[in-house]
């Protein structure tokens, strides 16, 4: 599969089919440090709601994110080994950090909506702040 630089392309023009798009730097910069930010939120994500619904669907959502990022840890942890030292440093570095800062992340947020769905569930609703 090939790549196509995040260029900004003419307006008529598309990429060639199978190929992904290269986020520009500042994009791909922006991209990486909102994924660890702990107190970001998803889009539609309400951490004061008072309905059960949405908190068991935050839940579930993070639940899911989780279980990805720690799928693909364990990935990149089994390739390590494998890898030339030069090639392994630059994965330990930068691939494994943002991927365990971003596993924390959902990890905390999970525990945030399991313990809203307790109270939601209990009725006892206490503002999240």
């Amino acid at each position: 599969m090939g790549f196509v630089t995040g260029s900004e392309p003419p307006e008529d023009s598309e990429a060639k089919p199978g190929t992904r798009t290269v986020p520009r730097h500042q994009d791909a910069k922006d991209a990486a440090l909102d994924a660890v930010e702990p107190a970001r939120l998803l889009e539609g994500e309400d951490e004061g709601t008072n309905y059960v619904d949405d908190a068991v669907h935050w839940t579930r959502v993070y639940s899911e994110l989780l279980d990805f990022k720690r799928d693909l840890l364990s990935v990149a942890e089994q390739r390590l080994p494998l890898m030339d030292d030069d090639a392994g440093s630059e994965v330990a570095e930068t691939d494994l950090k943002v991927l365990m800062a971003e596993a924390t992340r959902f990890e905390q947020r999970l525990e945030f909506w399991q313990e809203r769905t307790r109270q939601l569930k209990a009725g006892s609703v206490t503002n999240p702040e």
